[in-house]
Parts: C-alpha cells; structure tokens; sequence
C-alpha cells in the first residue's frame, strides 16, 4: 500500500461510518497535532470518545477530545449541549493540568433538566433506547422554535418564558419552585462559561480563512443520522458530512477531505434493525474480546460482523477519500471472518441498504483471519474494503493506545 500522510493545510472531516462507537475519539486524539482548530459539529453528551493520554482512558462526551493536545476546540451551533456537563469535562481536564483553549456556540441549543426528564418519560412509550441524556427533546425544541439557546442564558425573561413553554407544551408535572431551581442553575451556568461563547461560525472561518488548518469532529455515526440513518432507531442530529456545514456554519468548499472511521466488525447500541448481528456464544465471545460497552451508559454492545452493504452506503453519501479501520486486533487470531456483501429483502438484492432494512437477510463472503498487522490475509481484507467503498484505507489501528496506529 502507498505511504500517504494526512495533510495539515487541508480541513478534514472526521465522519463514523457505522453506528458509532468506531473510535472516532482516538482517532482524531492521533491526528489532532496536525491541525489548529478540533471542532464538534453535531451531538451532545449521548456521544462518548474515549482517548488515552499519558496512559490514562479519558472520556469525553461534548468537548473535542483535541483540547487535551493544546488545541483551539469549538463546540458549534449544530450540537445540543449540556452546561452543567461542558463544566464537568473542562473541571476534569483542568485537574489534569490542560487548561482548554475552547469556544462554545451563542448559538447552539441548551440541555436543561427538564429536556432529560422528558427524555426518559418518552423513552418508555417510544421503545427506541436513547441514553435519556435529554438530546432528543433538546433538538424536537429546536424545530418547534422553542429551544433554548447558550444566548437565552443572558436574558432572564426569554429564559423563564421558554421554560414555561416547554413545561406547558410537553404536560410536565414543574411547580414553581422547581422551575426557579432551573432558572438560577442555568443562569449560573450561563456566568460561569461566558467568557467561552462567541459566534463560532464567524470565528472558525476567519481562522481558516487566515490559514489556520481544521479537523471537523463528528459525533455517533452515519447509521443514526436522522435522516439516512436506520429510522426511528436514530439520533436527532445530522451526523453525517452534511452536519458540518449545517452545524458549524463552514462552506462545503471548505471541507478538502473526508476521513470515515470503521471498525473491522460492526456494533450497535439500543434498539434497532442489525442485520449482520451475532448472538449466543459466538456474539458473546466478539463482545467480550472487543470490551464492547458504551462509553457513556455502559451498557453492552450489539456485535456482528463487518456489513459491507452499510459501508459502500456510508462511504457514498459521505464522499469519503480515505477510512481508518479500528479494532483490527479484536478479529486477530479469529480463523475466518465473514462480511457481509449484499442484502436479500423482500426477493430484490441491494447492494445499498433500502429505506427499511428490517427483515433483510445477508449474503456473505468468507475471509482467512489473520495473525498479525502485517499478515497478508488482513491486507486482502482491507484491499476488498477499498474496492467495496473506493476510498483508500489509510490509517489501522489496533489497540486503543495512540501507538497501537499504523498509517498506511
């Protein structure tokens, strides 16, 4: 495979090709030295990248795991985030002797209380399994333009008038006292990270514009974006390359690459179709040796094979240039490995995932395992996925330290 090394003088878009949890965090933990800006353009705190710094697993789930390299992070207009949460990380880093240089959104729309209430009180009527981190009725606010946005946390009568709104609008059992609670918290939240808010879309195209180089961090994965994901069973958001645009206010001339993360094998967290999903002792055993509990609940992963019908589909919407393939050592040592290759539903083969996958059964191939990172069966694995997705495969990892990388 020709050596090829991501340029720092292009902007690069970090995109999960699966359904998140691809190791997205690591990732761009590796790459982030080569650019100036880290920036997140969708999500909140259901999202969850796990990174090792000096050998230690730090979790984040708003800010742009950059900021722990030095760089400027910026939490753009597209995500849902929660004030008291963005606290917490900057209060963890901060105990670690990194003080964040970060920029949050004035513009981006604010988790309270009472969006997580309501997340789980629907969650339970709904059935699709979100993280009831109050995401979803964030966003559902936002299209009903009631949402509450980091700017409305400066003006305590927009605040109160849209909190009540809320309470009345969704028939949550609030009195008055717990909504004043809710006022003087988000109020006092508001104090603590204004020095931070600012119109970032303004601020990281003046800072490209003037040179400066940036990596666009998404949150989850293709399969979850809200509308070419596997519907209902999606997030909120636009986490696919559109998103960034949309959530950060950058022009699509202004995104040069498109990086797409996927595991060597595909996971799921929550209710939803997974047509390559393995159960019983065979399920067990992937999920055991891959460690496959979700950052931010803990709860198990869903585990199958690598779906191949998924991945042309995600590589073709993204316009994805290159891949990085994570977790090549959970599959190392296995004696074969199946891909799925094409989908039979409803008697009609589909090479791309129609709009309803449920139901569908998957055709497979078969592939020699492999026993090392440079064993030649793992190099037949990753030439098939370049011809698959016609994106060149650049950087595999295996292991969850930064050195555990090969950049191809």
């Amino acid at each position: 495979m020709d050596t090829c090394v991501v340029s720092v003088s292009m902007n690069l878009a970090v995109i999960g090709l699966q359904f998140g949890d691809e190791g997205k965090g690591k990732i761009v933990d590796f790459l982030a030295e080569r650019f100036d800006i880290i920036a997140r353009f969708s999500g909140g705190s259901n999202a969850g990248h796990t990174v090792i710094h000096d050998g230690v697993p730090v979790k984040f789930h708003l800010l742009p795991s950059g900021v722990i390299r030095g760089k400027v992070g910026i939490l753009g207009n597209g995500m849902a985030i929660d004030p008291g949460k963005v606290l917490d990380e900057i209060n963890m880093i901060k105990s670690m002797g990194i003080h964040p240089k970060l920029y949050i959104s004035s513009k981006a729309h604010v988790v309270t209380s009472l969006h997580r209430a309501l997340d789980s009180r629907d969650d339970e009527l709904v059935g699709i399994g979100t993280t009831k981190q109050g995401i979803g009725p964030t966003y559902t606010s936002k299209y009903r333009r009631i949402g509450i946005r980091v700017a409305d946390l400066y003006n305590p009568q927009t605040l109160e008038k849209k909190l009540q709104l809320f309470i009345e609008l969704n028939s949550l059992n609030i009195d008055k006292n717990e909504l004043n609670e809710e006022l003087k918290r988000l109020s006092h939240y508001g104090t603590l990270i204004k020095d931070s808010v600012v119109d970032t879309e303004v601020l990281i195209n003046n800072m490209m514009d003037s040179g400066k180089s940036a990596l666009f961090e998404g949150s989850q994965g293709t399969f979850l974006d809200v509308d070419f994901g596997t519907y209902p069973f999606v997030t909120s958001s636009s986490t696919t390359v559109g998103g960034v645009v949309t959530g950060l206010g950058v022009p699509p001339s202004k995104i040069h690459r498109v990086l797409g993360i996927a595991k060597a094998y595909t996971t799921r967290v929550g209710a939803g179709p997974f047509p390559t999903e393995l159960s019983g002792k065979e399920g067990d055993e992937l999920r055991a040796r891959g460690r496959e509990y979700g950052a931010t609940t803990g709860r198990p992963r869903r585990v199958g094979y690598l779906d191949m019908v998924l991945l042309r589909y995600a590589s073709l919407i993204n316009g994805v240039t290159e891949i990085a393939l994570t977790k090549l050592d959970i599959l190392q040592g296995m004696d074969e490995i199946q891909v799925g290759t094409a989908y039979d539903c409803n008697a009609t083969r589909y090479l791309y995932p129609p709009a309803n996958i449920d139901g569908c059964k998957v055709n497979y191939d078969l592939y020699a395992g492999w026993a090392s990172i440079d064993d030649k069966n793992l190099n037949d694995y990753v030439k098939n996925i370049e011809r698959e997705t016609k994106a060149r495969v650049s950087i595999l990892s295996y292991g969850p330290e930064p050195e555990s990388t090969v950049e191809l």
